[in-house]
């Protein structure tokens, strides 16, 4: 696709995966951060070093835009943005209800943005929320400066860090956005459904039952709440992002209110795609998430809808709680998993095992999520002119995940001990190496800030 040159910084050999097809034995060349060329198999263009990783997939660097970096003072920017780079993914969005300071006006999102020029070592593009009552005013300054999108909720996890938003001001924040194009990204649980279920669980012998939690947040409490996000996005006319859903229900709800006209759509997560409530019954606390892990049906479900493209992204929701804060019953357990740095090779395991094609599978995990948070214009494919942000994986031999190897402070994992399809062999940020197979190389600051492009997919 280019002509040899001599001005390009390096060039690396492997299987290329394109958003379209892979180019076995093909060449990508690299020149000041960005992708310069792609080259056809066996073309070796000159350039100043070569990088051999003949027999190994070069995919685009994975954008996942679920990650609670500053919900853990253990964890923070700086851990959080190691893990993604052990994992391949050479892009976060992070969420905005960071620990004692949540993202919810400008002055807070400055310091931020301060931090993640100090410690991160992939890119980060950050959200922004609201105060629980009478914040819309907050918002026009967020979108100004660049946030990718913006997370409410409809569950209460904290009055003042991570409110549920009550319908009056949901549905301003929902109309004063719209003309934004910004996303919403919406927590969508019923929260007296939840409620009254708790009530009638802890207290009880089934309080430690691995299935406890599942019962106490059936599939309706999230598909109602989407039904209520979805109608006020419809009539609002705002863009809105359902996030964390684990049932095939609510994505049949999307397509119907996307068939109306609604600029909606709805991401799932890697454990929802890789564990079932089997899994549940067997690590217990440790595949605790909001929502629910399902059971096999709606995995299996889940699947096909992203082969018909009825799921728009997949995101970790990466969440690394202290060990200790899982140690207890399943209801008195913290929710949530650390996932970034088993993203891309346990998604990859899964979609093997179901022959799903390669290119298509990455789409969901790097070229969709980046056009969809404004980072399209530079992130998400190996293309001329993005940013040279590349991931070499190794599937020819298996490899066992042990999680007291990682890069997060959680040094737990639902899937430690679990086989894997491949490893990340190497990870590169524009074009600079940040993680070599074995150790993050990259010192902190070579991470960037990522605002929102003003003319986003």
């Amino acid at each position: 696709m280019s002509a040899n040159s001599e001005s390009y910084d390096w060039v690396a050999t492997g299987d290329l995966v394109l958003p379209e097809r892979i180019v076995e034995n093909g060449s990508i060349a690299v020149a000041d951060g960005r992708i310069a060329a792609i080259f056809e198999a066996g073309e070796r263009p000159a350039a100043r070093q070569a990088r051999d990783y003949s027999g190994r997939l070069i995919v685009p660097g994975l954008v996942d835009t679920h990650v609670h970096a500053g919900s853990f003072l253990e964890e923070g920017i700086g851990r959080t943005t190691r893990a993604a780079a052990a994992g391949g993914v050479t892009t976060i969005v992070d969420m905005p209800f960071d620990k004692g300071a949540p993202v919810m006006g400008a002055e807070r999102l400055e310091a931020k943005i301060a931090t993640v020029r100090e410690e991160a070592v992939v890119d980060v593009g950050l959200y922004g929320s609201m105060p629980k009552v009478d914040g819309v005013g907050a918002l026009d300054e967020l979108v100004e400066r660049g946030v990718c999108a913006f997370k409410f909720s409809l569950y209460e996890y904290d009055p003042d860090r991570f409110p549920r938003i009550p319908d009056g001001d949901l549905l301003a924040a929902f109309e004063k956005l719209a003309p934004t194009g910004v996303p919403i990204v919406l927590h969508n649980e019923l929260q007296e459904v939840v409620e009254y279920r708790l009530d009638r669980l802890l207290g009880t012998s089934d309080e430690s039952d691995p299935y406890a939690h599942g019962r106490s947040r059936p599939p309706v409490s999230e598909t109602a709440a989407s039904v209520k996000a979805l109608d006020f996005a419809y009539w609002a006319g705002a863009r809105l992002h359902l996030a964390h859903c684990t049932h095939p229900h609510t994505f049949r709800l999307i397509e119907w209110y996307q068939q109306l006209g609604a600029d909606v759509s709805g991401e799932t997560c890697a454990h929802y795609l890789a564990l079932s409530e089997r899994d549940v019954g067997d690590l217990g606390p440790l595949a605790k998430v909001n929502p629910p892990i399902r059971d096999e049906d709606a995995r299996e479900a889940l699947w096909r809808l992203l082969r018909e493209g009825a799921i728009a992204t997949v995101s970790t929701d990466h969440a690394p709680w202290p060990l200790e804060s899982k140690q207890t019953s399943m209801l008195a357990a913290s929710a949530g998993v650390p996932g970034l740095e088993t993203f891309l090779a346990s998604v990859f395991t899964e979609a093997v095992a179901r022959d799903f094609p390669l290119p298509e599978l990455l789409g969901y995990l790097t070229w969709r999520p980046a056009e969809l948070f404004g980072l399209g214009d530079r992130k998400g494919r190996l293309e001329p002119g993005l940013d040279a942000d590349l991931v070499v994986f190794d599937a020819r031999e298996p490899h066992t995940f042990r999680a007291a190897d990682s890069q997060t402070n959680a040094h737990w994992s639902p899937f430690d001990g679990r086989e894997f399809r491949g490893r990340v062999e190497a990870t590169y940020v524009r074009g600079e190496l940040v993680f070599d197979g074995g150790r993050v190389v990259a010192e902190p600051g070579t991470g960037a800030w990522l605002a929102r492009a003003l003319t986003a997919s």
